[in-house]
């Protein structure tokens, strides 16, 4: 019969189209026309290859019927492809499926894993979680069947996702796609490379950024829409700004303030080490030291840094996830106790206090995971666990103490930095998102919030400035005791 879709592509949308890569990033501004393209890409290639299986995803399946089943129904006849409400498919009269999926909670992308999609797309996929994402990616393959058209055999099997900027998924597609080559350039992804082939670079992949003036059909006062909304929200959506964070949590942390040149801390400050335990989950440790009032010098391209008194350091950083976001590396506490000893040998440290994630102390049937740490040596104190009291202070510190002359605000030091060696704190805690049921309480937990919680427990222990004299009246202070209690039996 005579067809023809009510589609014509412009030109991020025929680029969408065309491209060989199998993983495709289609991001960036709303009304971008990102969903008219992955819409009409899937059904492309249904009309065009008998046997085809493709799936079209949205987190909820009133989203997913508004912006995708009601306009297929409408396009195509049932001559050409009948809807099945019950199992939620379209069946085409050549033999392929195009299977409309949700995935409004975690756990449901568990009925999809029977099945086999030769092409699947996300749509708006930043809101799915990155387990979500990584359990449908184990779908997408073609087996058995081939393309029947010359030109899809290049671009089959395909793993498309078209989203704004924020949600869950957010800062791992920054990581693993927006930032590691320039838009519309064809790279390997290293985090899809196939550990059983030493010759395997991964899964090829390609970012398309999207932008409202790529699509024409746009009210030309669209832009304006987004005017009522936070500074930050306006500037993802209408500018497709993948670096600004959408419901950001640490709205005043910056790398321009808070982030230094690494060093090592003065032996005489105050140093001390944290940790938030996890075993599935990542664990982070901290090392910490407070300034007693310092000009850190310029080196390495960073400019005069001054740290006032009572400002903490976050300077070095243990991270045991297993390099897939937000899970462990299920190091046992005898490891990681080790681990804790080795860096601190090494680096020969002095630690003052150490504070413990009071989840160390559980006991469950056996020994509390803080008694391995005790055996080797290492004693803690626990930390204190109040979301919105931590919260509060984490963005205090950041903020910082302001400084005031006759003629007004001088400056406004934080008394909160991290060194730039602390790089699974700049890829974690920028990103952290607030919780939406109560945001006084911070970052959502579903994040990955554990580097954190442990700058949360630092920054709540009552660190205390020390300087050389106090080291030097201390050390004499307990030479005197020590002999006292040598050579005087009345000595206290």
């Amino acid at each position: 019969m005579d067809f023809r879709l009510p589609y014509t592509p412009q030109n991020r949308q025929k680029l969408l189209h065309s491209t060989v890569a199998r993983q495709v990033l289609y991001g960036g501004a709303a009304g971008g026309g990102k969903s008219v393209g992955v819409r009409w890409d899937c059904v492309v290639f249904a009309l065009r290859n008998p046997g085809f299986h493709g799936g079209i995803f949205r987190r909820t399946l009133p989203e997913l019927r508004q912006t995708h089943i009601n306009v297929i129904k409408q396009a195509l006849p049932d001559k050409i492809a009948k809807w099945n409400e019950d199992q939620k498919k379209f069946y085409f009269s050549n033999g392929a499926i195009v299977t409309a999926g949700f995935c409004e909670h975690d756990a449901d992308v568990e009925r999809y894993l029977s099945e086999e999609f030769h092409a699947i797309y996300l749509d708006e996929g930043s809101r799915f979680s990155p387990r979500q994402i990584a359990m449908l990616k184990t779908r997408n393959r073609l087996g058995n069947w081939k393309p029947s058209n010359p030109q899809d055999a290049l671009r089959l099997p395909r793993f498309a996702i078209s989203t704004n900027p924020g949600g869950p998924s957010h800062s791992m597609l920054k990581r693993t796609i927006i930032d590691v080559a320039p838009p519309e350039t064809i790279f390997y992804d290293e985090t899809m490379r196939d550990p059983n082939n030493p010759l395997d670079k991964g899964w090829t992949t390609i970012f398309i950024p999207a932008k409202m003036a790529d699509n024409k059909y746009i009210d030309s006062d669209y832009a304006a829409s987004f005017g009522g909304l936070p500074p930050e929200l306006a500037k993802a959506y209408r500018d497709g700004d993948w670096d600004v964070v959408v419901g950001q949590a640490l709205h005043n942390l910056s790398r321009d303030r808070h982030m230094l040149r690494p060093f090592i801390p003065p032996g005489h400050w105050t140093r001390f080490m944290v940790i938030d335990w996890g075993t599935t989950k990542p664990f982070s440790v901290g090392w910490y030291a407070v300034s007693e009032g310092a000009l850190l010098k310029a080196k390495h391209g960073y400019s005069d840094r001054w740290l006032p008194p009572g400002a903490i350091v976050r300077y070095n950083e243990l991270y045991g996830w297993n390099g897939k976001e937000n899970e462990g590396c299920r190091w046992s506490a005898q490891h990681v106790a080790s681990k804790i000893k080795q860096i601190e040998h090494t680096r020969e440290e002095q630690i003052d206090y150490r504070v413990g994630d009071t989840e160390m102390w559980a006991m469950r049937g056996g020994p509390s995971v803080i008694s391995y740490f005790q055996d080797a040596g290492l004693v803690f104190r626990k930390s204190v666990k109040d979301r919105k009291r931590n919260y509060q202070e984490v963005c205090c510190r950041l903020a910082g103490v302001e400084t005031y002359y006759e003629d007004g605000v001088e400056s406004a030091d934080p008394m909160l930095y991290v060194t730039a060696n602390c790089t699974h704190f700049w890829r974690t805690v920028p990103v952290l998102t607030s919780d939406e049921a109560d945001p006084e309480k911070g970052p959502e937990t579903k994040g990955e919030d554990h580097v954190y919680d442990e700058v949360a427990y630092a920054c709540r222990s009552m660190p205390y400035v020390t300087t050389k004299q106090d080291r030097e009246d201390e050390d004499y202070l307990e030479e005197y005791l020590k002999n006292a209690r040598v050579g005087d039996p009345y000595a206290t």
